[in-house]
């Protein structure tokens, strides 16, 4: 009966630092009003967002249209945004916006979810243009980086 008793309270123990440690590891990266933030501001297209100022710019496009930046501790975690015309009208219709910036301008918002990888995107037409947003990273990850890049989704800001 002793020996009964004191697997089932490793298994407590266990199981209870093991919750503790997914817990932790989920908020690592959300404590969003503790991260020091920089602004990408694109003046060929007037988009700008916030991101971590510690994600470094894998580059940006020779013509400007946009940036992709990485986060210093994992190197598959990454923020892209460009802006474009598009190129062909689409028959088909295009989904209805489900989201809105906190500037008020609405968009599609979706998360694209593989074996391997999600995406959370955004995408915003507005008269000649579309803006692309997207937050990436590892489909076992990603629940660490969700609210940072929905966070950073809605302070998504378009000039006007």
């Amino acid at each position: 009966m002793g020996a009964i008793h004191v697997q089932k309270t490793l298994y407590a123990i266990t199981s209870g630092v093991g919750i503790g440690m997914m817990m932790w590891g989920c908020n690592t990266n959300l404590q969003l009003n503790e991260t020091t933030w920089k602004i990408y501001r694109n003046d060929r297209y007037g988009f700008e967002f916030p991101y971590p100022n510690t994600w470094k710019e894998l580059g940006t496009p020779d013509n400007s249209d946009g940036i992709a930046l990485v986060s210093p501790n994992k190197k598959t975690v990454e923020i892209r945004s460009w802006a474009s015309k598009p190129l062909l009208k689409s028959q088909k219709s295009k989904p209805e916006p489900n989201f809105q910036t906190n500037q008020g301008v609405s968009g599609v918002l979706v998360v694209e979810v593989s074996e391997k990888v999600t995406i959370m995107k955004l995408t915003i037409t507005q008269e000649q243009l579309e803006y692309h947003w997207q937050g990436q990273s590892g489909s076992q990850e990603f629940a660490n980086y969700y609210r940072l890049f929905y966070y950073v989704a809605q302070e998504y800001k378009i000039s006007q």
